[in-house]
């Protein structure tokens, strides 16, 4: 290790030269200096604005002036529409929240994405539009404020991967939030976005989701705000897998790291070895097979930062899910049931503490069977009526993990039937009785007269007695079966009441 310090201060050296004395002048490292932000139900975060800078990165995309620039970048948690204002004024009282009487000041940005990582070459980041789509003269002049047309960017007219810009007028306008769209956002994505001070007055951003909990709206990732390499990643077979991680410190008492080593271990050990990495700059990795990933983070002197170093695991879960069983909670003829998935996880999956797993219920309506219940996250199914069943189960999100249980026979009893020779509910029998041949089944009439004695798995009854129909009415049955919820499948009776309907 001692002999890469140097190696690695110098580079560090270059890069922090560059990325201070050039970060009014040159775009191509000014957005490293991004911060991760995000907005949920839980957390509005508010940063505070640069100043200093009047004369910014000159003209980029919609935005004639970038006066004050401030870089910020966010993950995508669930996929879907993000809609955001974005906010800027003088937090008098310090509170990081836009009171009364508290001046707001002119803010304007610009965005782009999506990117696999937040670590990009800030050259990739488009300063112009292509409104011809050509390719060729993409200009600055060509790029169109999103307050004179709302499609320009969520169409991408520009043909470029800014995703939204906008900005007021003049100072005059008094225009103090800015909407900031993201019409298909995906997991895991990431956008990088540029916020102006043209006022050049201290004060706080705010950039605020304002969809939240609305339909097809996506999230934020608040999981980037902690320093590290983030949760362990779920991957349904595909590869390679970018990670990343930061260990940002607490400047300026704290400083954060500015070189990194990666290491690996197979799942379960913790021989970790290194990866070689020639730059040592960058703190993401792609990884193209399972493991134990671990990032250590070194400040400028070559000692090793604050919550370094940080792991995460990375699994293949194409094949997560081994078999998939059920409980069932309630004995025959409850009339409805609660189903309990239970799946048994392939060893490695288990060991590693993976266990998002989701679950759907199929049901035999008679020409075989089709989804009841779509894709939840919970293993119980509630309500659930008479009749055949079975469980799939899944990782995640995917679907070559998918296995399903055995045939799920609940007994039951039909509420009516009618007996009009249409070939619907023609005939009135149990539910899934027919696996019972020792069960005794017996139907009666209002009075307690027995009209028919049925076998399990028979025909069932015709609404007849001695050959002649019998009359719209309730009637009354009795059954002595085997329980089959109970492991030793106990004698019991059941009595129950149904309709006939002519």
């Amino acid at each position: 290790m001692a002999k890469i310090v140097p190696q690695i201060l110098l580079l560090f050296s270059i890069f922090l030269f560059k990325s201070t004395f050039f970060y009014a002048q040159d775009f191509d490292v000014a957005c490293r200096t991004a911060q991760p932000f995000c907005s949920d139900a839980s957390r509005e975060l508010t940063f505070p604005n640069t100043i200093g800078d009047i004369d910014g990165l000159g003209e980029i995309g919609c935005l004639n002036t970038t006066p004050n620039p401030s870089w910020y970048f966010i993950r995508i948690d669930q996929s879907g529409k993000l809609v955001f204002n974005i906010q800027q004024w003088v937090d008098t009282d310090g509170d990081n929240i836009l009171d009364r009487g508290e001046r707001q000041l002119d803010v304007d940005f610009i965005a782009w994405g999506p990117f696999n990582t937040s670590f990009i070459v800030c050259d990739i980041l488009s300063r112009g539009c292509d409104n011809n789509g050509d390719g060729d003269n993409i200009r600055p002049a060509e790029c169109v404020n999103n307050v004179d047309d709302l499609l320009y960017y969520t169409e991408n007219q520009d043909n470029t991967n800014i995703v939204d810009c906008s900005y007021a007028r003049t100072p005059d306008d008094d225009i103090f939030t800015e909407t900031f769209t993201i019409p298909n956002a995906q997991s895991d994505e990431y956008y990088v976005i540029l916020i102006t001070n043209f006022a050049n007055e201290q004060g706080v951003i705010q950039l605020q989701q304002t969809n939240l909990n609305e339909q097809g709206a996506g999230t934020t990732d608040c999981s980037i705000l902690e320093p590290g390499v983030g949760p362990d990643i779920a991957t349904c077979g595909e590869f390679p897998v970018t990670i990343e991680g930061r260990f940002p410190g607490n400047p300026p008492d704290v400083p954060g790291a500015v070189s990194f080593r990666w290491a690996r271990a197979d799942v379960g050990t913790t021989n970790f070895v290194d990866i070689p990495d020639p730059e040592g700059m960058v703190p993401f990795l792609e990884v193209n097979t399972e493991g134990v990933y671990r990032l250590s983070g070194y400040n400028a002197l070559g000692a090793q930062v604050p919550d370094s170093p940080d792991e995460l695991v990375v699994l293949d879960v194409s094949a997560a899910v081994v078999s998939v069983g059920y409980t069932i909670a309630e004995e025959s003829f409850a009339g409805s049931y609660t189903i309990t998935a239970q799946v048994v996880a392939a060893p490695q999956i288990e060991a590693a503490g993976f266990d998002n797993f989701e679950y759907s219920l199929y049901r035999n309506l008679g020409n075989g069977f089709i989804e009841y219940r779509s894709y939840q996250s919970s293993a119980v199914f509630s309500n659930v009526p008479p009749g055949d069943y079975f469980v799939r189960a899944r990782y995640a999100n995917c679907p070559d993990s998918e296995e399903r249980s055995e045939i799920i026979m609940i007994l039951g009893y039909p509420k009516y039937f009618t007996p009009n020779g249409d070939g619907f509910h023609d005939t009135w029998s149990l539910i899934n009785i027919e696996n019972q041949p020792t069960a005794q089944i017996y139907i009666f009439d209002r009075y307690g007269k027995l009209l028919k004695q049925l076998r399990a798995g028979g025909p069932g009854w015709d609404g007849t007695y001695n050959g002649k129909n019998m009359p719209s009415a309730d009637y009354w049955f009795r059954v002595e079966f085997n329980e089959p919820r109970d492991p030793n499948m106990r004698r019991r009776v059941f009595a129950g009441n149904f309709s006939l309907i002519r």
